[in-house]
């Protein structure tokens, strides 16, 4: 309904009614209005439907460089014996090899995220 009342106010704009006649008839605000009558003049032929609000982009997103640093020390950690494996001990890894690190809720997401989080717990063993 609300697509058909856009392409409507909008033909009722090209065949020659003032704005302020159309968008009070609907019932409709004046921004409103010309937010639908600026992305009509864009020529877009899908200028009626509604955009995504979300972000075109994660600013605060970790690198894929990044990821891969996380995930390499964890790996190499477990190659060791005795190495404890957490985001502690990954964080102190990357410090030692000179790159900045993320939080531990970032390191132990990336974990989860690539099946490498594991609880060692002596509790929840054998469950």
């Amino acid at each position: 309904m609300e697509i058909e009342l856009r392409k409507a106010a909008i033909q009722r704009y090209v065949l020659g009614e003032k704005p302020k006649a159309i968008y009070t008839d609907l019932k409709r605000s004046k921004k409103w209005f010309f937010k639908w009558l600026h992305r009509y003049q864009t020529g877009d032929k899908d200028w009626y439907k509604d955009q995504s609000r979300a972000p075109k982009n994660s600013p605060k997103r970790i690198s894929q460089t990044d990821e891969q640093r996380i995930i390499e020390v964890r790996k190499n950690l477990e190659s060791q014996p005795f190495a404890q494996t957490g985001a502690s001990a990954i964080k102190w890894e990357l410090s030692k090899s000179g790159f900045g690190f993320p939080s531990d809720r970032t390191i132990n997401r990336v974990l989860k995220r690539e099946g490498l989080f594991k609880k060692n717990c002596l509790c929840c063993q054998g469950r």
